[in-house]
């Protein structure tokens, strides 16, 4: 069976923000289950990698296709900063593109 060990203090992070992203909006879904206990265990093994694998590829591709979305959001949202909800989904997008290639490892 395939296993990942967060051995790098990165994809450690990585792996606590998505979580505490999770924590956050007290989801509890298979994907907020899967990333809780990733973060606790410090690792991943069979089909959790290919969950986890699935969940930021979606990720990447709803990022890739935010404009509609963001228009919307900052619609109904309009006391939140532009800027700043970019910085955050420039950020999302590079953790999930590191932890992409190391799930694929």
């Amino acid at each position: 069976m395939a296993k990942r060990e967060f051995k790098n203090k990165r994809i450690k992070e990585i792996i606590k923000n998505i979580a505490d992203d999770f924590r956050y909006s007290q989801e509890m879904d298979e994907y907020a289950l899967l990333f809780y206990k990733a973060d606790g265990d410090g690792m991943i093994s069979g089909g959790q990698i290919d969950k986890m694998l699935e969940y930021v590829t979606t990720g990447l591709e709803e990022l890739s296709k935010n404009i509609e979305w963001r228009k919307e959001f900052l619609k109904d949202n309009s006391a939140i900063d532009e800027m700043k909800m970019l910085d955050n989904m420039k950020t999302i997008e590079e953790e999930y593109t590191e932890l992409k290639e190391f799930l694929k490892k």
